[in-house]
């Protein structure tokens, strides 16, 4: 057997919207990490079904649950002419990390957490082009850290003790596995952005798309921040109702507080949060 030959494991996985079955190869190198509870292996259109979804393993490769993937938008497999100049679109993004993988790097970005990327010998892009398209989707006083570190696969061992001192960080590879995430929320913000941003054909404007959705996330946070600058203590129905008059807005979901709550902390000042009773 060749020595570089990976050996993998089959897993009968369920697609959770259509119910087709269909058995996926798994590294075993995935499964014989006992630091993970789960992995999360994302499968995209066409390999199981046309439907996107995630699978959590756990490390005896056992499947514990499944997680929908509500992107509606089919992604062309044909190159487009920026990227035959090796510009990195988002189309491209998403067939190097998967739907998911772009999610989380997202959310990572957005709410300040550490990325480690596991990458092989003929991973083509860099880190520092990585860590800037991400600082792009950030407003300028938000910009400065470069917080995604590529890693060879051959360093495996440097990764998990890495990841064992942060466990506040996300790990992931280029097979389109995640390995580590430290949030427990659905990322349906982000969801919601690469929906967006994939109704618009031309490149350019997705970015801008996903920057202003960021932005306006960002000015919400401010604006929260400054009434908590501002009170001793301040009940969570008193609070959302100031946030709806000084934006003046409908309304504001428990989710879209729960992110401007999360980005306060993640980002802006820990403390504050414990002004809302």
């Amino acid at each position: 057997m060749d020595s570089n030959q990976k050996i993998t494991k089959n897993v009968e996985v369920k697609c959770p919207i259509c119910q087709a079955i269909k058995k996926i190869e798994v590294p075993e190198t995935l499964l014989s990490q006992k630091d993970f509870g789960t992995v999360k292996i994302q499968i995209p259109s066409g390999a199981v079904c046309q439907h996107q979804f995630l699978v959590f393993l756990d490390t005896k490769g056992k499947v514990r649950s499944y997680e929908k993937i509500d992107v509606h938008m089919a992604i062309s497999a044909e190159e487009t002419p920026k990227e035959a100049t090796g510009i990195l679109t988002l189309k491209k993004l998403i067939q190097i990390f998967g739907m998911y993988g772009i999610f989380s790097l997202i959310h990572s970005k957005v709410f300040n957490y550490p990325v480690y990327i596991i990458i092989d010998e003929n991973f083509e892009q860099s880190e520092d082009i990585l860590n800037l398209i991400g600082e792009r989707l950030m407003p300028n006083k938000y910009r400065g850290e470069k917080k995604l570190h590529l890693i060879l696969e051959s360093e495996y061992n440097k990764i998990y003790s890495q990841v064992q001192i942060d466990k506040n960080a996300l790990l992931m590879d280029t097979h389109q596995h995640i390995l580590q995430t430290p949030w427990e929320e659905k990322l349906k913000f982000e969801e919601s952005l690469i929906n967006k941003a994939l109704e618009i054909i031309d490149e350019e404007e997705q970015l801008f798309i996903i920057q202003n959705e960021i932005d306006k996330l960002i000015k919400e946070a401010e604006n929260l921040t400054k009434i908590l600058e501002n009170t001793e203590e301040i009940s969570e129905k008193n609070l959302k109702k100031q946030i709806i008059k000084d934006l003046n807005i409908p309304k504001i979901s428990n989710n879209r507080f729960r992110l401007i709550k999360e980005l306060i902390k993640r980002r802006i000042s820990p403390e504050l949060i414990f002004k809302i009773k």
